[in-house]
């Protein structure tokens, strides 16, 4: 396992937009928490080194297309607040049809790393299009990971070695419980927030924005995001309307089972950046 952990760290050397990378962290003793769903980040660490071994070329081609496309100053293509030359992190994709949508949108995936908690086992059972997405991202350059989890994904060995231009999290939730009192819902839910927001602060680049896609009506409102992120030392950018319909193909999934989307209006996509 170290000699697989040096291949990589002499691959990842040649590329100077990563700091030095990580190394796993082992998992910390069970412990009673409302927003951890399951730890496997030595999991998903050993998953991406063995895939490397396996087609090493394929990661320095997908790392050099990345440097080559920022160092050409390509042509940029947006799709609302996203551009094709933003190094960008998605964070709890259900069927990831939102980075397709992007990926389509840019004409490549080169510059953007998916992410799920889910397994890739739960993801083929439960929507229908999640396989279909998948390989259309990684056939367009991106990374895709699986069993990320936002309260912790900063001590992850492989995105805890890169700084983003924009990381985005669509539609947070940490799920229902049946019973259970509307305040104990609040708070593990603003936990799983602050704690991503925690973690994205790490991650983020000095001038780069964390974007939270959030509903703004009612009970949601209370979350209250923009108290969370100044509790880490993060400002409010700006506050937008967001309508599905500006990104084709993108569906708003359930995150616990079922292929049903759940109704997203109204929401707001709120922008967060350093102080």
């Amino acid at each position: 396992m170290g000699r697989i952990i040096s291949f990589i760290q002499k691959l990842l050397s040649f590329f100077p937009f990563f700091n030095p990378i990580k190394t796993c962290s082992s998992p910390q003793s069970e412990k009673d928490s409302s927003f951890r769903f399951h730890q496997n980040v030595d999991t998903t660490c050993i998953d991406i080194l063995e895939e490397t071994m396996q087609n090493p070329a394929a990661w320095v081609l997908n790392m050099e297309n990345l440097e080559e496309r920022q160092l050409a100053r390509a042509p940029e293509r947006w799709i609302r607040h996203y551009c094709s030359s933003h190094r960008m992190l998605l964070v709890g994709e259900g069927d990831f049809s939102f980075s397709a949508s992007l990926a389509r949108a840019f004409g490549s995936a080169t510059n953007m790393v998916a992410t799920s908690l889910n397994t890739t086992e739960f993801l083929f059972s439960n929507y229908k299009k999640a396989m279909e997405n998948m390989n259309e991202l990684k056939t367009r350059g991106s990374v895709v990971l699986h069993g990320i989890d936002a309260t912790e994904m900063a001590n992850h060995c492989y995105l805890g070695a890169i700084k983003f231009d924009r990381i985005i999290y669509n539609f947070p939730h940490a799920g229902f419980r049946s019973d259970e009192p509307v305040k104990s819902h609040k708070r593990r839910n603003r936990s799983l927030i602050l704690l991503f927001f925690k973690n994205a602060k790490e991650m983020v680049k000095d001038n780069g924005e964390i974007h939270v896609t959030h509903k703004s009506n009612r009970f949601f409102l209370d979350w209250n995001l923009q108290g969370l992120a100044a509790a880490v030392g993060l400002r409010l950018i700006q506050e937008l309307p967001f309508k599905l319909s500006d990104f084709p193909g993108y569906r708003t999934k359930y995150g616990f089972g079922g292929d049903k989307n759940f109704n997203c209006h109204p929401s707001k996509t709120y922008k967060f950046g350093l102080f």
